[in-house]
């Protein structure tokens, strides 16, 4: 069994039910989705402040190569959430794309960070 077959196998095993929402279709498909915890947030800008926490949430998501995902465009909907891909690429090992890799936000919010 291929690289990719294991990990395709695996995330279509034990990742959630999500819907990709992009250019005007709905794509149902398998993915992980979970939040990047407090020690994530120095590799994605988090920053703490005096005056009170900023609401700057970010998730995980990691899913297949056969759904690719646009910066910015893509909404994915999982659990009841729906959320924005705000970064994506994809991961490679050689010449093989393995699996789709992207942090996502809460859709439809006002973000701080977006004023930057």
């Amino acid at each position: 069994m291929s690289l990719l077959n294991c990990v395709d196998g695996e995330i279509g095993r034990y990742g959630s039910a999500v819907t990709i929402c992009q250019d005007g279709r709905r794509v149902e498909a398998r993915a992980f989705v979970e939040p990047l915890r407090y020690r994530n947030k120095i590799y994605i800008g988090g920053e703490c402040r005096p005056l009170g926490a900023l609401r700057r949430e970010k998730y995980l998501y990691v899913g297949q190569t056969t759904h690719p995902l646009k910066e910015n465009s893509s909404v994915i909907e999982s659990h009841g959430e729906k959320y924005l891909v705000k970064r994506c690429e994809t991961y490679y090992v050689k010449d093989t794309p393995v699996y789709e890799w992207a942090i996502l936000v809460p859709w439809g919010e006002e973000r701080e960070d977006e004023y930057d």
